[in-house]
């Protein structure tokens, strides 16, 4: 017999914001962005369809995916370590780059 009720693991991962206190945990089935705002944590964003390109930060560290290519994120920025945290969902601790977000 299983268990129906036993629920599929998703990995967890820890965010980071480079130069300020705010850290937060994301898991791998919800978006940087989606985690930050579900915790208190108010990162700038616009259309929260990866569309507009306001969320674009800087990857410092760790690895995320995009279900499609956002539209507002050029092969430049790519180059550039940069990704749109509305559709990005992580699959590692991350440490990012904002600079609309100060110390705290």
């Amino acid at each position: 017999m299983t268990d129906s009720s036993a629920a599929k693991s998703v990995s967890v991962y820890t965010v980071s914001i480079r130069n300020t206190s705010y850290r937060f945990q994301a898991r791998a089935d919800e978006t940087v962005l989606q985690a930050a705002l579900q915790q208190g944590v108010e990162l700038p964003w616009g259309c929260g369809g990866g569309v507009c390109g306001i969320c674009m930060s800087e990857l410092m560290s760790g690895e995320v995916v995009y279900d499609a290519p956002p539209l507002a994120l050029f092969e430049e920025d790519e180059e550039q370590g940069k990704g749109l945290i509305c559709v990005a969902y992580p699959r590692s601790d991350l440490i990012l780059h904002i600079p609309e977000v100060s110390n705290i």
